[in-house]
């Protein structure tokens, strides 16, 4: 993987105000959303690596399907940190991938329901956090998935691992891995949305204006509009088709 000097990007002007449409533009970028969640995700690594510290061995399987979730978790350990800073990290992938900043929060939604437990209906799910040692596999699946699942374009798999620093085939394992243990639940409503945006704010943010919450509802909404425009166009294209 590259390092971090050689990713080292420009200086960014963090916006902190004004309706014009340059404002809005520079607060959607994905170095705003980035640094926002970079600040965030470190803590939370930091914090649970102290947990992890204080109860070692503490998971114990019960049944076949603890014992593969069990399974699934440990393919993220890879016993190796990144080495470079999570910023650099996640600035990766908006940089050569062109991830927008939709993908991270919604990728942060699915880490925020690893870390709580999915569950199957039937009880407590397994829970699943980011710790220093399977930050890079479990951050690359998230953002992956995430990608595959707002975004209508894609890069292949082999892409978005060469810029996680991952192999094409051990991807594809993280990526099956991923998506058992969300239970396949990967829709993220607007309101729920719109609560991690609000999240993301009141965690980092405190006031210093970053906008993340009102650009990327914004952006949201287009993208809802254009979504309604193409539901109303379908049946007349089918009716011409005809």
């Amino acid at each position: 993987m590259a390092s971090a000097e050689e990713l080292a990007s420009d200086a960014h002007v963090f916006p902190r105000g004004g309706d014009d449409d340059s404002t809005m533009s520079a607060a959607l970028s994905p170095p705003v959303v980035v640094s926002v969640l970079a600040s965030l995700l470190e803590r939370h690594i930091a914090r649970n690596g102290r947990a992890l510290a204080a109860s070692p061995g503490s998971t114990s399987c019960h049944d076949e399907v603890a014992e593969e979730d069990a399974r699934r978790i440990a393919a993220f350990d890879g016993g190796t940190v990144l080495d470079m800073g999570m910023r650099e990290f996640l600035e990766r992938f908006s940089r050569y991938a062109h991830v927008s900043p939709q993908v991270y929060v919604v990728a942060y939604a699915y880490l925020d329901r690893l870390r709580r437990g999915v569950g199957d209906g039937a009880g407590a799910g397994t829970v699943v956090r980011v710790v220093s040692t399977n930050a890079q596999r479990l951050l690359t699946a998230a953002i992956l998935v995430a990608s595959k699942f707002v975004e209508d374009r894609n890069y292949k798999n082999s892409y978005f691992a060469a810029v996680g620093g991952l192999s094409a085939a051990e991807l594809g394992e993280l990526e099956l891995d991923f998506l058992f243990l969300m239970r396949f639940r990967l829709n993220v409503s607007v309101s729920v949305f719109r609560s991690y945006c609000r999240h993301l704010e009141r965690e980092v943010g405190h006031g210093g204006g970053y906008q993340v919450e009102r650009c990327l509802e914004m952006a949201l909404l287009v993208c809802s509009g254009e979504a309604q425009t193409q539901h109303r166009q379908a049946p007349a294209a089918a009716a011409a088709a005809q």
